[in-house]
């Protein structure tokens, strides 16, 4: 992943992006489709694109251009988004919809 010089993310339906965050933390340019989902993982380290014409004008650019403050944007998010995180922020979401309680089943 490292190697790649771009990393084109242009799915239309996406709940996260595990592709992408990896080549986030590996440094590659992200390009990513203009998803509301997608701005909320990727913020600022992603350019986005909302058509296919604008898809090629990204590539281009993060092809042809070097963006050292994205770069690092990346991988600062990709490290803040471990397996621990997401167990915690899903407990915590379950929490809240069954009001803390908790009851083992089994």
């Amino acid at each position: 992943m490292a190697a790649a010089d771009v990393f084109a993310f242009p799915s239309l339906k996406e709940g996260f992006g595990l592709a992408a965050m990896e080549a986030l933390a590996a440094g590659v340019p992200l390009v990513v489709r203009d998803l509301p989902v997608l701005r909320e993982v990727f913020g600022p380290a992603a350019r986005f694109a909302d058509t296919p014409e604008a898809l090629a004008t990204a590539l281009a650019h993060a092809l042809t251009s070097d963006d050292p403050v994205r770069a690092a944007l990346g991988r600062e998010s990709a490290a803040r988004r471990t397996w621990t995180e997401a167990a915690a922020r899903h407990l915590a979401f379950y929490r809240a919809v069954t009001g803390g309680s908790h009851r083992r089943v089994g």
